[in-house]
């Protein structure tokens, strides 16, 4: 095991993650704590193993931190205690727990006294550190009680400790009961909290001797920082695992986060959260963010924080020269709304976007018959690849005649296994045949196999989001538009209304095909070049949903 030692304090909520805790990520046996030759058998020890991911989704903190310990110590000679109505209480023991490599359990919750008995049996402890309520909380200079001070009787030091032994023995008679008052968890210089020392070596005069612990090395704890995690977090800490706060529960959301998951390669990821959804989900974002390739604007995710502004329906460009007024005409359509973003204090990233025609739809049905012609993958990456060095994202524009779109889709896995490169379907060149009954009215289910393809291929090839963008001209563009899906990790749907014409024109498409659609679709707009400055912007009503893409025509 690797025996890199490292110490964390807990800060109540924030949860930034270091460079030094990321390069110390473990700690292996503890040197320096216990006596010399204590009993072998008394000691916190850390599970042996632990899956590669795992997740812990309850949303009730003792519930929760009941698993936490389960999931992190096979033994501990001692359990930190805390009422699960008591938030002081539970951040001291939090604290606490950091020190003494001990797991927190809470008191009153949902686990009742005979679960929490069988923990403390599964764990070995022999002796409980409750944690009582704060006998002095914080006042202001009237001798108001502040906000977020809970309200505590007046009883002595004795009455409580009474109460402490009291619970104690409800839980396991054979524990020895210790208590620490919640008030002794001090502010640090950091913004942090830790136990004042005096009140710390007080309760270590009365723990029993045990040798150094053995923790967990290279695991990494995933937080979302919902209420009610700092009991079940300061117990993953105990055990030597490393915190990282990732808003939202998905690792690949910003480039933070992306980059301190690339840096850290943990053996183990946990989910500390109900956002961070199945094992398999979060398997997926994980190994995704590892790779520490991010998207224009920062991230690993589409839709976080961008807006992709698109010149559409581009031919690819034959010829150096070509290609480099093509990445000057992107730059140029997106520059307006970079503007206005500018002037409007808007911190949304404009993404300039091309849109590449790699299948065209033909009168002509072709050698294949299938009324589409079809670019080679070579003839394509040298646009593809200087539009992704320039900054840009780019579009595969597929118009398939008679084809399937996934069967045109397929053929360019070559250049969607480079980030960045997503995908459009021009549902106008979709012609009758097959699934599709008449030209231009397509079933989401044919748009599904297309969304099912570039979900395997992402989690496939580890990369980050897929943009699916959807160009539909009538609400009748889409059949069944309520059946189209939505909801993949890996690919983000976005359904453009492919309306030009006059601004009356395209809010009348607008409205229509948005109307009744489901939540859960992300949108695009066509806007017409000169039209988008910042005194428009400034004067002309927002359209909702928001758009994520804006095709400009």
């Amino acid at each position: 095991m690797n025996s890199r030692k490292a110490r964390f304090v807990l800060v109540t909520t924030s949860l930034a993650l270091t460079t030094s805790l990321l390069a110390a990520c473990g700690g292996g046996d503890v040197p320096g704590e216990g006596s010399e030759n204590p009993t072998q058998d008394l000691r916190a020890a850390a599970v042996d193993k632990i899956a590669p991911v795992l997740v812990l989704t309850s949303t009730d903190p003792a519930e929760l931190a009941l698993t936490a310990s389960q999931s992190f110590f096979e033994q501990a000679p001692v359990v930190l205690l805390a009422d699960a109505d008591d938030e002081s209480a539970q951040g001291a023991a939090a604290a606490a727990a950091l020190d003494l490599h001990a797991p927190v359990l809470l008191m009153g919750g949902a686990i009742a006294d005979s679960g929490l008995a069988k923990e403390v049996e599964r764990l070995g402890a022999v002796t409980a550190v409750v944690v009582t309520p704060d006998r002095a909380p914080n006042v202001d200079a009237a001798g108001v009680v502040t906000a977020g001070a809970a309200a505590v009787p007046a009883l002595s030091s004795e009455d409580l400790e009474q109460e402490a032994r009291k619970s104690v023995e409800a839980i396991d008679p054979a524990l020895d009961a210790v208590t620490l008052d919640a008030g002794a968890l001090v502010a640090t210089a950091d913004g942090g909290a830790e136990i004042d020392e005096n009140d710390l070596a007080e309760v270590r005069d009365q723990l029993p001797e045990t040798a150094s612990p053995r923790l967990l090395t290279e695991v990494l704890a995933l937080v979302d920082e919902a209420p009610g995690q700092t009991a079940a977090l300061a117990t993953a800490q105990a055990a030597g695992v490393v915190p990282l706060a990732v808003a939202g529960g998905d690792p690949r959301a910003t480039s933070a986060s992306v980059q301190a998951m690339a840096k850290a390669k943990a053996l183990a990821v946990v989910g500390i959260g109900e956002s961070f959804g199945t094992v398999d989900d979060l398997t997926a974002r994980v190994r995704a963010a590892e790779t520490g390739v991010e998207l224009v604007g920062g991230g690993q995710l589409v839709s976080e924080g961008k807006r992709f502004v698109v010149l559409p329906s581009t031919t690819v460009p034959s010829t150096p020269a070509r290609v480099a007024e093509m990445i000057a005409k992107v730059a140029a359509r997106a520059e307006p709304y970079v503007e206005v973003a500018t002037v409007a204090g808007d911190e949304t990233v404009t993404v300039p976007t091309v849109e590449l025609v790699v299948t065209e739809a033909s009168g002509a049905a072709g050698k294949d018959g299938n009324y589409s012609t079809e670019l080679a993958v070579e003839a394509v990456r040298p646009a593809v690849q200087a539009a992704l060095d320039a900054g840009q994202q780019v579009l595969l524009e597929i118009q398939p005649g008679r084809a399937s779109f996934v069967d045109q889709v397929e053929r360019y896995a070559d250049l969607l296994a480079l980030p960045g490169v997503g995908v459009s379907l021009d549902l106008d060149a979709r012609r009758a045949g097959g699934a599709v009954k008449k030209d231009g009215e397509v079933p989401a289910e044919e748009i599904n196999e297309v969304v099912s393809y570039l979900a395997g291929f992402v989690e496939a090839k580890t990369l980050p989001q897929k943009m699916l963008v959807v160009h539909a001209s009538t609400p009748r563009s889409v059949t069944n538009l309520g059946a189209l899906a939505t909801t993949d990790d890996s690919v983000v749907v976005v359904v453009h209304s492919d309306v030009a014409g006059s601004y009356a024109a395209r809010s009348k498409a607008w409205d229509a095909l948005t109307a009744g659609a489901p939540a859960a679709l992300r949108w695009g707009r066509t806007d017409l070049v000169g039209e988008v400055t910042p005194e428009r912007a400034a004067t002309t009503e927002q359209v909702a949903p928001a758009p994520l893409v804006v095709v400009v025509e």
